[in-house]
Formats: C-alpha cells, structure tokens, sequence
C-alpha cells in the first residue's frame, strides 16, 4: 500500500534517493573538475620541479674561476704508499717529483720512574703550579699556567703516592685551559680609550670610557658576546669586581694589548698567546712496568715549530718530583735498564719535521700534510723511502671524469625536463595533453631545442661552440645522448677551456640557459603563477563542493522532518478511521 512509504526504513529510503539524486546531479560534475584541476596541477608541481632541477644544474655549470666545474683537478701519486695526493680547483695542470726523507713528529716529554706506591715528598694540600710554554709554528710560542689542587682527600696521613700525583698533574694539565683574571679593583678608572683582544688571530677592538669599573667590565663583557670560544663574566666580592676571561676552546690562544689609556695595566690583564696547556701538549700517566709510574707530555702538533719549549715548577715543586722542572733546557730522556730512567726529551729538534727533496731541493715543515707548497695541492707523507725507491712522481690534470659527470648530469635533467614537457603535450587515444597549447610549455620547449643545437655565436668559428662538437647531439623525441663518448673525452682533457667557454662565457650554454629559465619558477614566476590560478579553482570547487553538500543535508532533514509529519498524522488517521468503523458495528 501507498502508506507503507512512510514507515521509518520508507522514510530513510525515500531521503537517501534524494540525496543521491542531488549529489549525482550537483556535485559529481564538481568532483569530476576538481579531479581534472588536480591533474593539472600535479603536472604544473612536476614541471616545477624539473625546470628548478635544471637551473641548478646550469648553476653549477654557469660558475667561473676557481668555483668552476671546469676548473676540477686530479692529483694522482705514483707511490701511494710514500705519498698520497689531493688537488683543488686553483691547482694547475703540471708534474713534479719527490721523495719522503722524514716523517713529522710530535715533541715528546718523559719523566724518570716512580715506584708507584712511594710517597712523594709532597704532604701539605693546596695549589701547586707550573707553566707549560710551546711554539706557536711561527716562531712565537704559546704560554699557560697550570694549577694542581691537591685535596686533603688525595693524602694517606699526610703523603700522596706517585701514582696518584702523577694522576692528578695529568688531569690538571688535560683539563686546563687559559683564564684571564683581572685585579679586584672598586671605585672608578679616569682612563678613557681602547685596547686589542687578539682570539686566535681575530682582533676585536674592545672601546672603554671613564667611569666605575663594574660599569667599564659590563661594558667590555658587552662587546666579547658572540665570540664562540670565550667566555666573559664579571665576577662580584663585595664591592670589588674582577673581569674573568676563559678560552673555553683550547685550541685557541688570546692576547690582550695595544691600550691607549692605561686600562689594561689598571685590571693587570696583559697577556701574550695564552692558551690553555691542554692546547699544548697532552699528559698521561702511565706505567711502564708492574709498580711503576711515569709521566709523558706529547704536543699537540708535529713539527719542531710547535715543539715544547718550557716546562717548569712556578710554586711547590710538583713536577720536580718527576724530575720534569726542566725549564728551558732539552735535557735527552734515558731509558736505563737497570736504576732510575733519565727524564727528558725523546726526540732532537732535528727529525721533529717532515722532510722531503721537492723537485732537487730540500724542503722540511712541522706537519705531514703540506698545503703550502704548490698551489692548491695538498700532499700526505705516509712513509719514509728506502734509498733505492724511485722518486715519487706526482701528476696533476684536469678531472675528465668529474667533468665528465657534471655533463651527464646536465644531460639527465635537460631530458627530465625535454621528455616531461613532450609527453604532457601529445594527446594519446583522443585525450588532449594537458600541457597542450599552454604557452609556457611551449616557450620551454622552443628554449630547449634552441640550446641543444645553436652554437654560441660570440665564440665564433674554430672554436668548440656547440654541444654537437663535443659529440653530444640532440634529437627532436628524446632530447641530448652523448653520441661520440671518445670525442667527449678527448675535448674535455685536451680542450677544456674552449668547453668551459661555452658553458660559462656571458652568453654560454649554463648562463643562457639558467637566466631564460628564472622567469618561470619562483614566487611570481610563469609557472608558479599558473598553478597558483590552478590550485585557486581546486579551492573553489571544493568550497562550493562543501557548501553544496551542507544544502544538500540540511535539505534532506527538512524532507525527513515532513515525512515524519505525514506518518504521524497517516497514523492518527488510520487510528481514527478504526474507531469509526467499530461505532457502526455497534
């Protein structure tokens, strides 16, 4: 019967066709744009893509001097196990010959023999200090002031055993590192003017004015912030202050100098090359047999430049009792098979360097790697030559394969690019490319072509000025290949800067082609415009998707709703019509 539309599964039925019903007639066409718009749009997010992988390739390719892809050297070593090589882009093409004579070492320290379990002559806690001075490689040297804090916890009734203080003066100087301390001073400075904080050969002029001198250490402490390796603090006793610099990098050393008032004389914060002696030499203690100890100091680094230079007792004698108070003296260190060892140094100064014969002539440097010799080559002595070992021959030329590899680079993002915009422009089975008529696709596609096969004019004839004569040829389906992989190599080994030229020139391949390539990539660029418009339509229809939607619901409630009225008064009728009819039986 009619009314069995309005039961609630009739009802629920009659409100889901009407549902569907709009939805197929409303939204669907909605969804089916915005599935195209989608499209379009991932296509356009591709094309991005590539056009930008391009114009970073061509970057690299358009850069000249030394940041030229062109200008990549090899360096190759004929005894890899004397010497091995590495060469940058200031390097030039040439050879030359060497041999390794002798290995750069580092300065070595050893104190005589302990037996570990004696007391030291030592017996009251407190600060015991020494100075550790190193050369600085350049003829200067390096100075630092160590502490030891023997503690009351260190000794055994009254005595420390050798092997605990050759522990702690270890520690002491692998911990250490430079600290500037001012005088405690109150009141006020009348000196106006600057001085020279000199961090490891940066210079930071440091400006002051009269006035008290917590007001003059903030405003110094003001001007080192930002100065990664040092710290600066004010450190407060009453009414008195001092200015607390620390090195916290002991690689680096300070000076302070150059005032023009009498500042720095007033806080006592002159000082030359400080530097932390962890930044010098390195200690351990050791033992050399059972119930032993000793110490050794090695430095830091090789060469007889930065060779240790000074070591000696400034208060309480803690390195005497190794026998290390040496000061300024070289004394040779002594192994002694039977009795006590000598303490000194291991090596003489002389075979502290690294020594080579360069080319016929005797060359010596503190380290075993050696920059400094030929212009962008680094050369790495592994060993020491026999006498009847061939000269090392080292060869420098121009990286083909380097070269060789940025090109092919090029070539796989220019065809990326070639093949991506061919094929969103073809219509296959009657379905039109998307990029087919955009004018963008096609002004890249003229842009590419024209590359491939136009020489460049301004190098004129006789040159290399096209890809062709490099033996990479262009065809029209699927872009660049590298057709003749010999001429290639030949141009690029014996021709490089005529290839260079025409990438790099004012009007080369790299720089033509990454500068006509801007305009379609970045914030208001071509392409970026476009897909901007794109992704504005996909927002609109989805928008009018939503709203669409909410209408389409909240119209179905008021269609529900009315259903439910009609069944509820369907059943009041049909109620009243039963009534009815029992009166007339009675």
């Amino acid at each position: 019967m009619a009314y069995d539309l309005l039961t609630t599964s009739g009802i629920n039925s009659l409100v889901s066709y009407y549902a569907n019903n709009e939805t197929q007639k409303r939204i669907a066409p909605l969804e089916t744009r915005k599935t195209k718009y989608t499209s379009i749009s991932n296509i356009y997010s591709g094309l991005l893509t590539k056009v930008d992988a391009l114009k970073s390739k061509m970057s690299v390719l358009k850069a000249t001097g030394t940041s030229s892809a062109f200008a990549t050297k090899k360096a190759v070593s004929s005894n890899t196990t004397a010497l091995t090589v590495t060469a940058n882009t200031s390097a030039s093409k040439g050879a030359f010959a060497l041999r390794v004579n002798q290995l750069a070492k580092n300065d070595l320290v050893v104190s005589l023999d302990k037996n570990s379990a004696d007391f030291s002559s030592i017996t009251t806690p407190g600060t015991y200090s020494f100075v550790i001075k190193g050369g600085n490689g350049e003829g200067g040297q390096f100075s630092s002031n160590v502490a030891v804090e023997l503690l009351a916890e260190d000794f055994t009734n009254g005595n420390i055993s050798f092997e605990a203080l050759a522990t702690k003066v270890s520690k002491a100087i692998n911990d250490d590192k430079a600290i500037v301390t001012s005088n405690s001073v109150s009141g006020n400075t009348l000196s106006s003017g600057s001085f020279n904080l000199d961090f490891n050969g940066t210079v930071t002029t440091i400006n002051y004015s009269s006035g008290t001198y917590e007001g003059v250490i903030d405003s110094i402490i003001t001007q080192l912030e930002g100065i990664s390796g040092l710290a600066a603090e004010k450190v407060v006793n009453g009414s008195n202050v001092q200015l607390k610099l620390t090195v916290t990098d002991s690689s680096k050393y300070i000076s302070i100098n150059g005032d023009t008032g009498s500042l720095v004389s007033e806080l006592g914060i002159a000082v030359t090359q400080e530097k932390g002696a962890s930044g010098i030499a390195s200690a351990t203690a050791f033992s050399p047999s059972s119930g032993l100890t000793q110490i050794s100091l090695t430095a830091k680094n090789s060469g007889a430049g930065f060779k240790i230079e000074d070591i000696a007792d400034l208060s309480g004698g803690v390195l005497n009792e190794f026998g290390l108070n040496l000061g300024a003296n070289r004394t040779t260190f002594v192994q002694n098979a039977s009795g006590v060892d000598t303490a000194g140094y291991v090596y003489d100064t002389s075979i502290l360097n690294s020594k080579i014969v360069f080319n016929g002539l005797n060359i010596e440097r503190n380290s075993n790697n050696i920059s400094d010799l030929v212009t962008g080559v680094t050369l790495n002595l592994k060993s020491v030559m026999a006498v009847d070992d061939n000269d090392v021959t080292v060869d420098i030329s121009n990286d083909v394969s380097a070269v060789r590899s940025r090109i092919d680079e090029f070539i796989s993002s220019f065809n990326d690019l070639y093949t991506y915009i061919k094929t969103n422009t073809n219509s296959q089975d009657g379905v039109r490319g998307v990029l087919l008529g955009d004018s963008s696709a096609s002004s890249l596609l003229s842009l590419l072509s024209s590359t491939a096969y136009t020489p460049i004019s301004s190098l004129g004839t006789g040159t290399i000025n096209s890809l062709s004569e490099m033996g990479i040829t262009f065809n029209i389906n699927t872009g660049l290949s590298i057709t003749n992989s010999d001429q290639l190599n030949n141009v690029l080994e014996n021709n490089i800067e005529e290839v260079e030229q025409t990438f790099n020139s004012d009007s080369g391949i790299a720089v033509n082609l990454y500068n006509r390539l801007l305009p379609y990539t970045g914030f208001s660029g071509y392409l970026t415009s476009r897909k901007s418009t794109i992704d504005e339509n996909i927002k609109a229809t989805s928008d009018s998707i939503t709203r669409i939607q909410t209408k389409i619901e909240k119209d179905s409630e008021v269609l529900r709703n009315r259903y439910i009225q009609l069944q509820s008064q369907l059943s009041e009728l049909l109620s009243s019509s039963g009534l009815f009819g029992n009166n007339l039986l009675a």
